[in-house]
């Protein structure tokens, strides 16, 4: 799975929502025995499996070197914001932890303390197992990134879903702990979160990482762990249907996939799922219908057009179909400086001088924080190498 060339959030089938669907054709049902035999495994083999899934008290567990971390962090240190901020810079600065980023480490608290490597999810994991342990009251904080989209080997859609740690410092003030600021707004839309529900991300995580080094009997048992936590969560319905796809048992998938719709039907990776399911089944007016919705919704989503204009660069070099999907995203959606700093950065190589000043002058005048700005700049600056 590939970001948009910065950090990436944590590896998840993400459910995107959208309004105004059109009612969903008769599809064949299924029975509460249906949706017991996937939730079951569907009859897979479960002796070929090799790995069990780490037990949920271990994901926050807290060893006695990790307690005195924490404790030598914030040692001398008063106020619930204060010490988290010098907890934050003790697990990543080089005198401290020393933690790096790392998109495909999905690790308990335990295991990112002692690898020294998080991505956002882990990274919460460690930093609330961390806080509680010296009374900072963290949460799990749930955030609606923009949305980037990506491409399984199975050709079904992969999105980002985003984790961080909020700390409920004052009545009327909290604070945001995130391993990757440069993906985080608090403008998104966001939402605290159990640590059941936390716990059941961790475990989808596992299962896509393992699905895509085609493990799928190891990624079926963290997936069917991850419902057991949150059944009625339709994204994970919908990562079901794919992993029985992806490992050809289109029958258990279509059960999945519609368990998925029945939960959220006005999911575009609903759609895109479902239409890979009946093509596997041979059911093509079905598969033709969800494909269409799928590729309409998709095509009205600005952020899909500009991920396709950065697949378009770090794949091909295509600058001209870089530019076309730069200006569709900005046709489509304006207020973000994304797009105008890769509309400048094209137009810069394309010799359009003035009207990439110009565009800059928008991104700028839309990135208020100074910080964020500066990340916008070095992110794209690798760009312009070439020009």
């Amino acid at each position: 799975m590939k970001s948009s060339g910065g950090m990436r959030t944590g590896i998840v089938l993400l459910l995107f929502a959208l309004g105004g669907c059109a009612g969903l054709p008769q599809q064949p049902a299924i029975s509460t025995a249906d949706v017991s035999w996937v939730l079951n495994g569907a009859d897979a083999n479960s002796a070929a499996a090799k790995l069990e899934p780490e037990p949920l008290p271990s994901l926050l567990h807290v060893t006695d070197e990790m307690r005195r971390f924490a404790l030598a962090a914030t040692q001398g240190v008063f106020g619930i914001s204060a010490k988290a901020t010098a907890l934050a810079a003790a697990i990543g600065t080089e005198n401290g932890l020393r933690l790096r980023y790392d998109v495909d480490a999905t690790l308990t608290a335990e295991q990112a303390f002692v690898q020294h490597r998080a991505n956002c999810l882990s990274y919460t994991l460690l930093f609330i197992a961390l806080a509680r342990e010296v009374g900072i009251p963290a949460q799990f904080n749930e955030v609606d990134v923009p949305p980037i989209w990506d491409l399984g080997n199975d050709k079904t859609l992969l999105l980002y879903r985003h984790i961080n740690t909020r700390i409920d410092a004052y009545v009327t003030y909290y604070q945001i702990v995130d391993v990757s600021g440069e993906e985080y707004s608090p403008a998104y839309e966001q939402r605290v979160i159990s640590d059941l529900t936390a716990a059941a991300q961790f475990y989808n995580n596992r299962a896509v990482e393992l699905r895509l080094q085609k493990h799928y009997a190891d990624a079926l048992k963290y997936q069917l762990r991850a419902l057991e936590l949150a059944p009625d969560t339709a994204y994970l319905w919908t990562n079901l249907a794919s992993l029985y796809l992806a490992s050809h048992r289109a029958h258990a998938a279509r059960i999945a996939v519609t368990r998925a719709l029945q939960l959220d039907g006005a999911s575009v990776l609903n759609y895109n799922a479902a239409g890979h399911i009946y093509e596997q089944l041979g059911e093509q007016r079905l598969a033709a219908y969800f494909q269409k919705r799928a590729q309409y919704f998709l095509d009205q989503n600005p952020y899909y057009h500009y991920q396709l204009a950065l697949a378009a660069l770090d794949d091909h070099g295509d600058e001209l179909l870089a530019y076309k999907e730069t200006r569709r995203a900005l046709l489509l959606y304006q207020k973000d400086p994304r797009f105008f700093f890769l509309a400048s950065i094209l137009l810069q190589r394309r010799g359009e001088a003035e009207l990439a000043r110009k565009a800059m002058d928008v991104a700028v005048a839309l990135t208020p924080d100074p910080s964020q700005l500066a990340r916008y700049r070095s992110k794209f600056a690798r760009l312009t190498e070439h020009g």
